[in-house]
């Protein structure tokens, strides 16, 4: 069967994470290694574990959005985990997902350790599939690492230049590398993808000065 689908549970409520620890035990292969009761909690344990999922409620303590929010900083610090959003609330779901949810299931209705084991295998396999597509065949050398660094800061062609003591023809050249090691079409889109493969990290888009 090969290895257990490493999981972790995050909702603030006791008896829904109980309740859906019954039904985990039905469902073979699956490890919970952690739960979390807080929305910061959950972050970290993304971070430090490196779950393949986790199930991430979407409303805490009458707080309709700071799941959605946490899902983003949760997928730009571990990109490769998957996060499967849990709510009764059908209108977050969309934004859940523009955060980088990978799934959603309505938690009235998620009690079949049949349809659990399906939704957990086949969100892990999507998220391997996307990361691995992803993942960049030719490093990026210093200087296009270091171009990527200003731009996430929002510097423009001029002020690279001055940074970087190069010409705009060279800058150009680099983001045009830089995009094309990367697989996207323009700037924005690189520095998104550089932080969900950890070539940025959090802090990049602001001045060390």
């Amino acid at each position: 069967m090969g290895d257990p689908i490493r999981l972790v549970i995050a909702d603030d409520l006791t008896f829904y994470r109980e309740g859906l620890k019954k039904v985990l035990a039905y469902v073979p292969g699956v490890q919970l290694v952690g739960e979390a009761t807080t929305p910061q909690e959950a972050i970290r344990l993304a971070s430090t574990l490196q779950p393949h999922i986790i199930m991430m409620d979407l409303s805490w303590s009458g707080d309709k959005w700071i799941g959605v929010n946490a899902i983003e900083q949760i997928k730009r610090q571990a990109p490769r985990v998957a996060v499967i959003a849990m709510t009764a609330y059908p209108e977050l779901v969309e934004q859940a997902y523009r955060k980088g949810a990978d799934s959603s299931v309505a938690k009235e209705t998620f009690n079949d350790p049949d349809q659990l084991e399906h939704l957990l295998r086949s969100v892990m396999q999507k998220v391997q599939q996307d990361y691995t597509r992803y993942i960049i065949t030719t490093p990026l050398t210093e200087r296009e690492e270091q171009t990527l660094r200003l731009m996430a800061r929002g510097l423009s062609i001029k002020e690279m230049m001055l940074q970087m003591d190069c010409s705009s023809g060279t800058i150009k050249r680099y983001v045009q590398n830089i995009c094309e090691k990367l697989q996207v079409t323009n700037r924005v889109h690189a520095i998104a993808r550089a932080y969900d493969l950890g070539i940025l990290k959090q802090g990049s888009s602001f001045s060390p000065e």
